[in-house]
């Protein structure tokens, strides 16, 4: 398969990168899911083990079957000597956080317009350093204009993407110009990036489809996620805002003790609201008197408004203020 062969040059270009301009190795993002599945053992099947590290970024809401699975797997790494950490989330005050706080601090259900946890549960910083991603194009349409290197800008607009041969010639480029006097001085975007020690994404496995996924760990007889056998397509927070009415439906069903911790975290939400003297009231003019409500109008949505779930300015109707992750949810009137 051709695509092994281009993805491992890939892995190899970028690990040759990630000594030569960061001094570090490369960090292999894991979450548990198929695809990370695939760039894992491709990394493992190409790189030395002190050529790349494992990553994992723990959501608070990954459910107790993928929980178990990333253990699993982190056992395998570190028996064979690959060094293998994971995340916690961290809040703006430097302390550990989950998603049941942020929902409480918040005020307001994570929604398919205001997905707040995935900017501290799930994206967390590689910072200085090359993180290989399994972010595919056939995943979804907005990720049809990426490619296989990309840096990252302050938003998704300024953000840069960049093809394997482009990559692999600039790089070697700059390799000769560092044999010059003053040649350490390049103006290439990706080159500069990467002498500045800034973020950088290679997406190795960026042409594959599903087939090529499944057909790679099958035929190597690779271990994956068994929620996929539990008759899930994706594998990911349990009652992420993206899922449709019929997923949340599933793994609340799959997984009521989750279900118990959002109710949990509702109640808790409105009790803040109503001490700030806020309403409680959603756009449909129903009153939520505790958590449960919550919880039924928050999978309910999805279901009545497809095209996207209440706003953060829908909601949060008292609040003009920055938020501390960043979030404008109001301008503050001009006095």
């Amino acid at each position: 398969m051709d695509k092994i062969e281009t993805s491992k040059k890939i892995l190899k270009l970028a690990a040759e990168m990630s000594e030569h301009y960061y001094h570090k190795p490369l960090i292999v993002c894991y979450s548990g899911g198929k695809d990370s599945d695939v760039i894992l053992r491709l990394a493992m099947e190409t790189l030395n083990p002190d050529q790349f590290e494992v990553l994992h970024s723990v959501t608070t809401v990954d459910s107790p079957v993928t929980n178990k699975y990333v253990n699993d797997i982190y056992k395998e790494l570190k028996a064979k000597g690959i060094k293998a950490e994971k995340a916690i989330p961290m809040g703006a005050d430097g302390k550990p956080t989950n998603m049941w706080k942020l929902i409480v601090k918040k005020q307001m259900p994570p929604t398919r317009l205001s997905r707040y946890c995935c900017q501290v549960l799930k994206e967390v910083s590689t910072p200085n350093r090359i993180a290989i991603l399994g972010v595919r194009k056939d995943e979804s349409p907005g990720r049809k204009n990426r490619d296989v290197f990309s840096i990252r800008g302050k938003t998704k607009k300024q953000a840069a993407f960049y093809s394997f041969e482009h990559a692999e010639e600039v790089h070697h480029e700059a390799l000769e110009k560092e044999k010059e006097p003053g040649g350490e001085i390049w103006d290439c975007n990706l080159i500069k990036t990467m002498r500045e020690q800034k973020d950088t994404v290679v997406n190795p496995i960026y042409e594959w489809t599903d087939e090529d996924v499944w057909t790679y760990l099958r035929s190597n007889n690779y271990p994956h996620n068994p929620m996929y056998e539990m008759g899930y397509h994706r594998v990911g927070c349990v009652g992420c805002p993206m899922a449709t009415y019929k997923q949340k439906k599933k793994e609340f069903a799959d997984f009521p003790g989750v279900k118990q911790q959002y109710i949990k975290a509702f109640d808790e939400m409105l009790k803040v609201r109503i001490a700030e003297g806020k309403t409680n009231t959603d756009k449909y003019g129903n009153n939520w008197n505790n958590g449960e409500e919550v919880y039924n109008w928050w999978v309910q949505e999805y279901r009545h408004n497809p095209k996207g779930q209440m706003t953060i300015m829908d909601y949060m109707q008292q609040t003009e203020e920055t938020d501390e992750f960043g979030l404008i949810v109001r301008e503050k009137k001009k006095t």
